[in-house]
């Protein structure tokens, strides 16, 4: 498995502009995690590497392959991609065995060289007696893991996924999820998914990259994106978050769940806040005074939607809280936050 280095990549469709500048680099050997909106230009990224859309400007190169520049674009069968896309697409009138042996038709393989990899796919994606059957009589979790084994027959540079999953039920979908995901870094493969899904992101990838306008606007890991957003835009891709007004006078920032109130004089700006980080409490020793709006209970946690008494922000907040639920709708608590402080100034 090679590397992969996307370098101020820009793509045209028409007359719009779809990806803009665009860099990437991703470690041999990794999943990477591309998370972003529809329209955001994660497929024509995807096809952009494949080959299959010729940038404006930019450069591709796998390992230290140069495979597309203004001067040179590689073909797609050049490049050795595998490419899992939305839906399987496998060839309706060929068997599985002929379906995953057409990916080695381009190469020189003898017939018992192809047998010989297509046997060892099967093997891999756990349908070794289902060789001879078509792929009507595939369930869409089997049929997506064929087309995984077609994508990996020919020991690819770099894989592509193109949110694989997203017309399973939610049960196939997890466990399918995991199961390819297992395969992929067992063997190795420099793995690239797009998705709009953060929980698919953040429980698969090694890497996430955030996407927005055709632009990568952050980089990192799962916890690091997570944890500290470089926006408030990035905080709310990868999970619930409340943005709220702020202050910041010298060292110390107020915002509406702080104990204490600004100056006039400081600083403005927005505070990010993830809600399992307020805690919920029916003690007086620390924290506002707050009445429960709502509670929407999920069974391995719940949310709590409460208004702040004593206070001048009358937006709703939510918090998150785990184990059993002892608040109800209409009952005054006391909130606190206990987390970082993600600091945006607006001024």
């Amino acid at each position: 498995m090679e590397s992969l280095d996307v370098n101020a990549l820009t793509v045209h469709l028409g007359e719009r502009k779809v990806l803009d500048q665009l860099s990437l680099q991703i470690d041999a050997g990794t999943f990477t995690a591309i998370l972003g909106p529809s329209g955001c230009g994660k497929t024509t990224l995807l096809r952009a590497i494949a080959g299959l859309v010729t940038p404006t400007s930019g450069a591709i190169r796998f390992g230290k392959q140069l495979v597309s520049i203004s001067s040179l674009v590689l073909p797609p069968h050049k490049r050795r991609i595998g490419y899992l896309p939305q839906e399987a697409a496998l060839f309706p009138h060929l068997t599985v065995f002929d379906n995953i042996s057409y990916a080695l038709e381009r190469e020189r393989f003898t017939k018992d060289q192809k047998r010989k990899i297509v046997h060892e796919m099967l093997e891999l994606i756990g349908l070794v007696n289902y060789g001879d059957r078509m792929p009507s009589q595939l369930s869409g979790g089997q049929q997506t893991r064929v087309a995984l084994a077609r994508a990996l027959a020919l020991e690819p540079k770099v894989v592509l996924l193109d949110e694989p999953f997203s017309a399973l039920d939610a049960t196939l979908r997890s466990e399918l999820r995991d199961e390819v995901t297992s395969l992929l870094k067992k063997r190795g493969a420099t793995t690239l998914m797009v998705t709009h899904d953060r929980e698919e992101a953040l429980v698969t990838a090694d890497m996430i990259a955030l996407m927005r306008d055709g632009k990568i606007i952050q980089h990192g890991t799962p916890a690091e994106v997570y944890s500290t957003p470089s926006t408030p835009y990035a905080a709310l891709s990868t999970g619930d978050a409340l943005v709220l007004p702020a202050r910041r006078d010298g060292g110390k920032i107020f915002h509406p769940l702080s104990s204490e109130i600004s100056s006039e004089s400081s600083e403005s700006g927005i505070v990010v806040i993830r809600p399992e980080e307020i805690v919920v409490s029916k003690s007086s020793s620390s924290g506002q005074r707050a009445v429960v709006t709502r509670v929407e209970y999920y069974g391995h946690d719940a949310v709590i939607e409460f208004g702040l008494i004593e206070s001048a922000y009358l937006g709703t907040l939510k918090a998150r809280i785990a184990g059993k639920v002892h608040f109800a709708p209409g009952e005054s608590v006391f909130v606190s936050h206990e987390g970082p402080i993600r600091w945006f100034a607006t001024s």
